[in-house]
């Protein structure tokens, strides 16, 4: 028996500890790849920042009021601008440049107050107008900076660079490193300039190892650490080393367990060995499986899955780490809600400032315009009403000069000869009777002229810009007026003609010229769609029809005015009127639209009228726009 057991135990003892070095291996390879997990971590939070920074920068360069300071060139008043946005923003690092690289504003604050940065490539890379990002290294031990960098620009230019950035220190790592059992250590050369661990846990002077090496174990304060290091390039190729430091404390302990538990079997009874070899083998399988769901867990919230959560009800090792994976996927998670919530509020604030501004150019343009059009008919209307007012006395004159040349005639009817040729010569008959014709005539123009001066100084409305109670078919027959030159015949189209059924409405509550603009969008679309549909008409050979528009107004019993402009034109598809309230959606070719007078009109109507504007359209059928307005505007809408 003695030869077989000792062959036994000889071979029991062999496999016991070819266990325990393939479970170690095992161990040791699972810590392994915890560390590049926790690395590639690592590398994902820094992308997003730099993306939140890129965010960040290209905001405040397509802000209007930056990029008209910046374009202003006046130092203070860049400095009024942007530092307020940089405190609201949680920048440690603003730099305005123009492309020569002198500093409009240079700003720092936080953990880069008084920081001496090394920012002579910066300046480089901000004459070339790209996007950049990277480190900006310091010196003295001060923290470097995270840093993007973005061109600013007009309409008309390129005025410049803006460069933003948040200092790496060590509360950047803090964040980065969470509730997580990984230390985070940031190196310049040989210096270290930011860490996570405690000031009596760093050790002793050390360096990382390099970034394509595999993690190395190392050993501070007692405290074993399996350390990896990703580096990070700044703008002069120079390099920022940080090392992620994954305690591998837990793993050598259950190596320790394990060591333990091998040593017990080989201590055990020959009739103990079967049933403690079987049950060493159970209980490594099940720590195997229980890392291998913390491995797969780990590389499952690398991808980007942060709905895991690992049972953690046992105090050992392994719960531990499932505790940590579980508080480590929580902050990941809560980071990023956050992150996507400022996304989210930086959008939404570039869409509103996109329409305030499209509201504000195209305000200032119908204010520009209506001065324009209210200068003109002013100049126009002194002299005009010197011509109109003196064409009475000039009528009432040439009439005496006639009767005293009647009475001559009568008194002297055979004058002497040389009277009697200039007379013949002149033909006093036709001169007498087409002077007063031609005077009837001036006094006919002069008055159209001043009908035409009235309708422009009632549709410009700059008297009544304010809030106030309008008849709105004055504000339709003054457009109409206006646009009447388009409604005549011309030698390739013929006249189109405008029929009015208005109705009896009481006086509107309303901005007068908004209104007076929406009627001129409307019409002028009118009469673009008839003319276009003439246009395919003689292209097609066809003959073409007369153009038609109709003008209706009514008031219903909800005290609603409705106003209805149809044309008989080719209609629109159903595609294309479904988005012709959109901002610059046109069909018209380049120059002739732009986009904004249906939208600007749909604002006018529902936001600033609280009323409703609608089209209905079938291709082929023409195109009918009807709005409805309340005659009494709330308080608010007056505002």
């Amino acid at each position: 028996m003695a030869p077989p057991l000792i062959i036994f135990l000889s071979l029991w003892t062999a496999g016991t500890l070819g266990f325990g070095f393939f479970a170690r291996h095992n161990l040791s390879q699972e810590a392994r790849e915890e560390t590049l997990e926790l690395t590639s971590l690592l590398q994902q939070d820094l992308q997003r920042r730099q993306e939140l920074l890129h965010l960040k920068a290209t905001w405040m360069s397509e802000e209007p009021s930056v990029v008209d300071v910046i374009a202003e060139g006046d130092r203070a008043s860049i400095q009024s601008t942007l530092l307020p946005i940089q405190v609201s923003l949680d920048l440690d690092l603003l730099k305005v440049m123009d492309f020569q690289g002198q500093p409009f504003l240079y700003s720092q604050q936080g953990a880069l107050d008084g920081a001496a940065l090394d920012e002579t490539n910066l300046d480089v890379a901000a004459q070339t107008g790209l996007d950049l990002s990277g480190i900006v290294l310091a010196e003295s031990g001060d923290p470097p900076s995270l840093v993007h960098l973005t061109s600013v620009k007009s309409s008309e230019q390129l005025l410049g660079s803006l460069a933003v950035g948040i200092a790496v220190d060590n509360q950047l790592l803090q964040q980065i490193r969470g509730n997580a059992s990984m230390h985070l250590v940031a190196f310049q050369g040989d210096r270290i300039i930011a860490t996570t661990l405690p000031p009596g846990d760093r050790g002793e002077s050390w360096l990382p190892p390099a970034p394509d090496t595999a993690p190395m174990r190392i050993s501070l304060a007692d405290e074993p650490y399996l350390v990896k290091t990703v580096e990070l390039t700044s703008f002069d190729e120079a390099t920022l080393n940080i090392a992620v430091l994954n305690s591998v404390r837990a793993t050598e302990q259950a190596e320790q367990n394990l060591w333990l538990i091998v040593a017990s079997f080989g201590c055990l009874g020959g009739g103990l060995v079967i049933g403690v070899t079987f049950l060493g083998f159970r209980a490594t399988q099940a720590l195997s499986r229980r890392i291998q769901r913390l491995t797969q867990a780990t590389q499952r919230l690398a991808q980007g899955d942060l709905t895991l959560h690992l049972p953690s009800d046992t105090q050992d090792e392994v719960g531990v780490l499932a505790q940590n994976f579980n508080h480590m996927t929580e902050e990941l998670i809560e980071r990023d809600q956050q992150i996507q919530q400022q996304m989210q509020q930086l959008k939404n604030t570039l869409a509103e400032l996109r329409r305030t501004q499209l509201h504000v150019v195209q305000s200032e343009k119908m204010s520009a315009l209506g001065q324009l059009v209210a200068g003109v008919a002013h100049e126009l209307n002194n002299p005009i009403n010197f011509v109109h007012g003196n064409l009475t006395y000039l009528e009432e004159y040439t009439q005496d000069l006639l009767n005293i040349t009647q009475a001559y005639q009568d008194h002297y009817p055979n004058p002497p000869k040389t009277l009697q040729a200039v007379v013949n010569n002149v033909d006093l008959d036709f001169l007498c009777e087409d002077l007063v014709k031609i005077i009837s005539s001036m006094t006919v123009g002069t008055k159209r002229i001043k009908q035409i001066i009235l309708s422009l100084r009632n549709f410009s409305r700059l008297d009544e810009a304010e809030f106030k109670a309008v008849d709105l078919h004055d504000g339709i027959d003054n457009t109409l007026l206006i646009l009447q030159h388009r409604f005549k015949e011309t030698s390739e189209t013929p006249a189109i003609e405008i029929i009015k059924n208005y109705g009896s409405l009481s006086l509107a509550e309303c901005y007068p010229s908004q209104l007076n603009q929406v009627f001129m969008n409307l019409l002028a679309n009118a009469v673009d769609a008839l003319e276009e549909s003439n246009q395919q008409q003689l292209k097609n050979g066809r003959v073409v029809r007369p153009g038609k528009i109709w003008i209706s107004t009514q008031m219903n019993a909800e005290n609603w005015i409705k106003i209805t402009i149809a044309d008989n034109g080719s209609g629109i598809p159903e595609m294309v009127r479904s988005r012709i309230f959109d901002p610059f959606f046109t069909t018209k070719p380049i120059g002739k639209g732009t986009g904004l007078g249906l939208s600007i009109s749909y604002q006018i109507i529902t936001e600033k009228h609280n009323g409703r504007i609608e089209c209905n359209s079938m291709l082929g059928g023409g195109t009918k726009f009807v709005i409805e307005i309340p005659i009494h505007q709330s308080k608010s809408a007056a505002a």
